[in-house]
């Protein structure tokens, strides 16, 4: 049964697959982006060919796919006994008084139910953020400190490739994000409403619009049972492992760039900069990865800097390739192809 809910010009749509539609239609972008500190996670992601399905737990905006966005003010008893009855096992069903509960709910705004239904969907949640924007200060900063990376990926490879490297994926939905200068909550159960897939689409994707510089598409995958990081919130809290991984494997064939940031080789990571300019380095780690550029990217990889014209600056991104002199030292070449963004 299609279900779909308007919220000014998006439209969240239920019929069988999870679909977004905006008006006017938004295109798929030729390329997304992702922005990635220099961290160890990160160098874990790039080496191992994979995107990593957030929990929204773990956003930096608070508010962003919060629990707060669902409305419970108009679910009836049967449909909050028939809840819990769906989803508890029969020996944890039958510990509770559900008349007293719902009536002790309801004085809370539900704020009992909203908890545990909210936890209960998002273990099968996953949402990768990306951008279509390569050249932009803010992300470089917030997301990389100027140290980090960027990967561009083709986004019909990343998409049609997606069920093929992830066979544990039972659904998927790519969308632009909804900017919005007031967020406003879901009524869940609504009218014509059989299942909260509705209500978590909108609630997943709509931000406030000081959010709206990142440009972002959201890659929102459905698995079986993911983790839920309680810790990440509350101190002493144990973390929920679930069954499944919340990794998503790309072909390396949809890198079609990798862009290093102005700082990607410092003093943390480097040992000396020589007379000549070249690079020594004796980390081992980062030696992996500037030898995993070297074999993989190399005819591919850009560098992040600035852009000055008289007294103005700007951002580029220039082509470079990194040469190996030995084991341990390396050169970086400037091939003279800049793009830049005033």
């Amino acid at each position: 049964m299609k279900q779909s809910y308007k919220y000014k010009n998006f439209t969240y749509i239920l019929d069988g697959n999870h679909e977004v539609v905006t008006d006017p239609a938004s295109s798929l972008p030729q390329s997304v982006y992702k922005y990635y500190s220099n961290s160890k996670n990160s160098l874990d992601a790039l080496l191992n060919s994979y995107l990593y399905a957030t929990h929204p737990y773990s956003f930096n905006d608070s508010i962003d796919s919060s629990d707060l966005l669902l409305n419970f003010d108009k679910i009836t008893f049967d449909r909050y006994l028939s809840f819990f009855k769906r989803t508890l096992k029969p020996e944890e069903f039958e510990k509770f008084n559900y008349e007293e509960m719902f009536e002790v709910d309801k004085k809370e705004s539900f704020a009992g139910i909203r908890k545990f239904f909210y936890e209960y969907f998002t273990r099968n949640l996953g949402i990768i953020s990306l951008t279509t924007e390569p050249i932009n200060i803010l992300m470089w900063s917030h997301y990389s400190s100027e140290s980090g990376f960027l990967i561009e990926l083709e986004a019909n490879c990343l998409i049609n490739n997606l069920r093929k490297n992830n066979t544990d994926i039972k659904n998927y939905c790519f969308r632009p994000v909804q900017y919005v200068d007031q967020l406003e909550s879901i009524e869940v159960f609504q009218d014509g409403f059989t299942t909260p897939d509705v209500a978590f689409l909108y609630m997943t994707n709509v931000k406030r619009s000081e959010w709206s510089y990142e440009e972002e598409w959201r890659l929102a995958v459905y698995k079986t049972d993911m983790g839920i990081p309680f810790n990440y919130l509350l101190p002493g809290a144990k973390d929920y492992s679930g069954s499944e991984e919340r990794k998503v494997y790309y072909s390396r064939d949809c890198v079609k760039s990798l862009i290093i940031g102005k700082y990607f080789f410092n003093g943390k990571n480097c040992d000396k900069l020589n007379e000549d300019r070249s690079i020594v380095i004796t980390n081992p780690d980062f030696l992996n990865l500037v030898n995993y550029l070297i074999e993989n990217h190399n005819d591919k990889l850009f560098m992040s800097g600035e852009l000055q014209k008289g007294n103005k600056f700007g951002r580029s991104v220039s082509k470079i390739q990194i040469d190996k002199v030995d084991d341990n030292t390396f050169k970086l070449v400037d091939l003279e192809e800049v793009f830049t963004k005033e």
